[in-house]
């Protein structure tokens, strides 16, 4: 028993910390880069709340808040995209 277990963790060991170490560091990147951009945009959010209105019909009309949405969708796609490169166990041709 003692052989057929310790061959089976000793080849399936590697893989499991691989695994979990992916996991951890891709999931501490992904909530720390969003929580950075929450905030980042939360700034924005007050800093254009002191405007007039005129200035902020000016902004919407222009498309900046479209812009401002569309550029954080973007960045967090591609971190979850990153993230999810690294879970994989080969990361391409040999």
């Amino acid at each position: 028993m003692e052989g057929i277990a310790g061959w089976i963790a000793s080849i399936s060991w590697p893989i499991v910390t691989r695994v979990l170490s992916a996991m951890g560091v891709g999931t501490v990147t992904y909530v720390g880069a969003n929580a950075a951009l929450s905030q980042g945009l939360q700034a924005a959010k007050t800093a254009f709340a002191g405007l007039a209105g005129d200035v902020a019909q000016l902004l919407a009309m222009a498309g900046f808040f479209d812009f401002m949405s569309i550029t954080s969708g973007g960045i967090m796609s591609g971190l979850a995209w990153l993230v999810l490169k690294r879970f994989a166990l080969q990361t391409g041709t040999q």
